[in-house]
């Protein structure tokens, strides 16, 4: 019972931040529609996060730290409040709870038949949430390389999970499902807020917005459904496997992908935090006539700061959001300089306002950038011609929201002029396509030109279309980029720009989905502006085009519904909420032994457990993955990826085997020290990978059994140990 009572505490902690947050996001949401209620969750948890690691230095990473925090947050709301008496209205509040109390509990009931944190990545994002929670100050250790920190790595989403859970006290093996589908409730809630606050209040489109970006596929879902249950052909990785895996060599997620597998990724856990900058951009885009693009220096403030907490939460967000910035504060001073013909002045408060933003979206997380030392990455690299996506390819990914999208243009296309331009456009980018290459500049160099035009053409209205252009545009000139370069990481050959397209293209289901909800809600006021009684040529193609329109939805939404059935039958799991319960079945010694190490083992020492050279995806590492106690070496691709030195990992494993199968004790004691290992772990799997010596372990004045069962962990005596805290590799 005291479990379910945790997450009741840990639920209403993230309910009271959607009120506490209000003050704060009235200033940088004030032009919108819902005042900025949709994304004040998200706020609010990125202000205690921010917080608690602020604290964190002082008093180290605890429950004290996070708690006060927490009461300052409360304390500095409460006087905002009484200086701005302002609280939503009870249409935003109504409508904004039940959409996210509806997508909290359909996702949390998904988690229950899908709880398992085992398979695919999960033991990664589980080490690392482990590892944060133990830490007591940051950066956390490296769960997988003992001595090591998690410098190369932007653990903020972890934090953002792991502070709620010291603040309830809910088990990380629990918290790791609440936080799937707390974070799938903010999307979703996001979502519902930017089509609310593009159509001025209009519910049904806000809905339509949350349904395109967070419910529905793509159309490999149909593809895949057809193939597997149709023509009975084998589905490699199961039917919702090859929706993500549509451009050869690389990853295409969306949301409902990312959260029906049930990784709890950066990329993933940033989708609400990426929504909420979106929202402040668009209040900023909303403001006309104004001085400043800022209300005052709260908004600036809480602007800047959600837009530099993208780097440390999933650094791939961050220069996507600070271009899309630059862009919006520019369109905002032209407007200025039409208004009042002053360049000189514009030029100035446009300079300012970028220079503002930057130096307050940098200097708050200096110390992150200070300890941040990331080496998998070593610039950039052209993408070869015969890796380039194919059309079809793009269209099997984006299709339905394309389809919108081109209607929406094509009614700009109100003039002859306007025409000619675009079927020139059109011609060029044919040839451009043939003669560099690149298959998707045919269909798309002149959608992101024609945006382009028709947004700075906007400026100085700056309605909701133009918003929607810039989006359009910049999903555009992302799509073309990933054509061309890729960030050179250390994979290599077909499958060279993975990450690239991985994580770029999250951006642009994102800005793709909510174009494409707008641009239907346009289609339906321009057309029902024109309608009249008499049947015309144009009202048999609006029906022809509604066929088509509700057949792509249809064909998207063959994906959540096959996806999410298929992978709970596959499962076949009890229903739970605890994502070490598979473990009981799997291996009842590692379960019993890994609990008793969550409850008695404080801080963060060492063990020893299995770790090979092909250990990455494998069940090797469990110990430090359920635990978050930092392991000589854990999944060793995975450690080589992140930038660690190949012969030291090479050399770590061999140590590692070497300690477990030696029968000299002086051997084994020696490398034991020089990892400076405090507990050595030996359960079923180290039985089958190694050749274990146990009799040097019985040595009671070196070791001490502290936990016996059909897995037994020994402890090297304090008065044993050397002092070898100086080796970080």
């Amino acid at each position: 019972m005291s479990e379910y009572l945790h997450i009741i505490i840990w639920f209403f902690l993230i309910e009271a931040l959607s009120f506490i947050s209000v003050p704060f996001i009235r200033s940088a949401g004030n032009r919108l529609a819902d005042g900025g209620y949709s994304v004040s969750r998200a706020l609010g948890i990125m202000l205690v996060t921010y917080l608690s690691w602020i604290f964190s230095y002082i008093l180290g990473f605890s429950f004290t730290a996070v708690l006060i925090a927490f009461f300052l947050l409360c304390s500095v709301s409460i006087f905002l409040y009484r200086k701005q008496k302002f609280f939503p209205g009870r249409k935003v509040l109504v409508v904004n709870e039940l959409v996210f109390a509806s997508g909290f509990f359909f996702f949390l009931l998904v988690r229950t038949y899908l709880p398992e944190i085992y398979r695919h990545e999960k033991f990664m994002d589980f080490a690392f949430l482990n590892a944060v929670i133990r830490a007591s100050s940051f950066p956390p250790q490296d769960p997988w390389f003992a001595g090591g920190l998690m410098d190369f790595y932007y653990y903020f989403g972890y934090l953002s999970v792991a502070v709620f859970g010291k603040l309830s006290a809910v088990k990380p093996s629990i918290l790791f499902n609440l936080a799937v589908a707390l974070t799938f409730a903010l999307s979703l809630n996001a979502f519902f807020g930017m089509g609310y606050n593009l159509t001025r209040g209009k519910i049904r489109y806000g809905i339509l917005t949350a349904v395109f970006g967070m419910l529905l596929g793509n159309l490999q879902g149909l593809i895949e459904f057809v193939s597997v249950y149709i023509r009975h052909e084998q589905a490699l990785g199961g039917y919702y496997w090859s929706s993500s895996r549509v451009i050869p060599f690389t990853i295409n997620e969306f949301p409902y992908f990312s959260f029906i597998h049930g990784d709890l990724h950066s990329h993933m856990l940033a989708i609400p935090f990426q929504l909420l900058v979106l929202a402040f951009l668009l209040n900023m885009h909303f403001r006309k006539n104004e001085d400043s693009i800022f209300e005052n220096s709260l908004a600036l403030l809480m602007f800047s700061m959600s837009l530099g907490f993208l780097f440390p939460f999933n650094s791939w967000d961050f220069p996507v959001y600070f271009g899309l910035a630059f862009l919006v504060i520019f369109a905002f001073y032209c407007g200025d300089y039409v208004h009042n013909r002053n360049l000189f002045a514009a030029v100035a408060k446009f300079s300012n306002s970028m220079i503002f933003i930057s130096i307050f979206s940098f200097l708050p997380y200096l110390l992150f950038y200070l300890d941040f030392n990331p080496q998998a990455a070593g610039g950039f690299d052209f993408v070869l011609p015969e890796l380039r996506t194919e059309t079809d390819r793009f269209l099997i990914l984006f299709g339905l929201f394309l389809f919108l999208v081109f209607s929406f243009l094509i009614t700009r296309l109100d003039s002859r002029r306007k025409i000619v331009f675009f079927v020139l456009l059109a011609g060029v980018s044919a040839l451009l396509s043939k003669a560099w290459s690149i298959p998707l500049l045919a269909v798309l160099l002149p959608v992101f030109v024609f945006s382009l035009l028709l947004f700075l053409k906007d400026i100085p209205e700056r309605s909701a279309s133009g918003f929607v252009y810039l989006l359009i545009s910049a999903a555009s000139f992302i799509a073309l980029l990933c054509e061309v370069i890729f960030l050179d990481d250390p994979i290599s050959g077909e499958f060279a720009r993975m990450n690239t397209v991985f994580k770029f293209y999250m951006h642009l289901w994102i800005f793709l989905a909510i174009s494409a909800a707008y641009s239907y809600y346009d289609l339906n006021s321009h057309y029902a502006a024109r309608s009249g009684n008499r049947k015309t040529l144009k009202q048999f193609v609006k029906k022809g085009w509604s066929v088509i329109l509700v057949i792509l939805i249809i064909c998207c939404a063959i994906f959540p519904a096959v996806s999410t059935v298929t992978r709970i039958k596959e499962m076949n799991a009890e229903p739970s909420l605890d994502g070490m319960e598979y473990m009981r079945e799997l291996d009842r010694g590692d379960y019993n032994a890994i609990r008793w190490m969550q409850a008695n083992i404080k801080g963060s020492p060492v063990i020893l457990e299995t770790s090979e050279d092909d250990s990455s995806y494998s069940y090797a590492c469990r110990v430090s993955s359920n635990t978050g106690i930092p392991a000589v070496i854990g999944w060793a691709r995975h450690e080589r990826f992140w930038g660690r030195d190949h012969e030291e990992v090479k050399k770590r494993i061999g140590d590692v085997s070497l300690i477990y199968s030696t029968g000299s004790e002086e051997e084994a004691i020696e490398l034991i020290e020089k990892y400076n290992v405090t507990y050595v772990y030996i359960g079923t799997l180290e039985r089958q990978v190694y050749d274990v010596n146990t009799k040097k372990f019985e040595n009671k004045a070196y070791f001490e059994p502290v936990y016996e069962g059909s897995a037994t962990i020994y402890k090297l005596k304090k008065n044993r140990k050397k002092d070898v805290m100086n080796f970080h590799f």
